[in-house]
């Protein structure tokens, strides 16, 4: 069998997301390319009560802002966190989006993995995804079936 092991047992909307978290460690140049493409393609705005927040290098992002995917982002709603991964900044750093966060859907399985004990808090939740159920999450508020 597989997945899941968060221990849910229904109850309530399970489907629901507030925070979609792509990179951890970091989005290559070949996945910024393809999140712009998925979210410049007139599949619809970002849901309003949902932070998408990427991680890249300075460097990925300067090649993204070159190509103007950076921009076609930015205008969707996603904001950039450069050089560091959300699995590095602990308590060390306040860090509201994820403080605040119910439930959190990411592309990366490091994160997926690591963030529910980052976390530590009841009732979190983390769900995993490609890109394209990620931007699907961020349009609708509700993680993809």
């Amino acid at each position: 069998g597989g997945g899941g092991g968060d221990g849910g047992s229904g109850g309530g909307d399970c489907s629901g997301v507030d925070l979609v978290a792509l990179g951890n460690p970091h989005l290559s140049f070949s996945e910024v390319e393809s999140l712009a493409a998925m979210v410049g393609g007139g599949g619809g705005a970002k849901h309003r009560d949902v932070r998408v927040i990427a991680t890249l290098s300075r460097f990925v992002l300067e090649q993204a802002e070159a190509a103007g995917h950076a921009l076609t982002l930015s205008e969707f709603g996603v904001e950039f966190i450069n050089d560091t991964c959300w699995c590095m900044l602990g308590d060390v750093v306040p860090f509201p989006p994820i403080q605040s966060a119910r439930t959190l859907i990411t592309n990366s399985g490091k994160y997926a993995h690591y963030a529910p004990g980052l976390v530590n808090r009841s009732g979190f939740k983390v769900r995993y995804s490609g890109l394209a159920g990620c931007v699907a999450a961020a349009r609708t508020g509700r993680a993809p079936p």
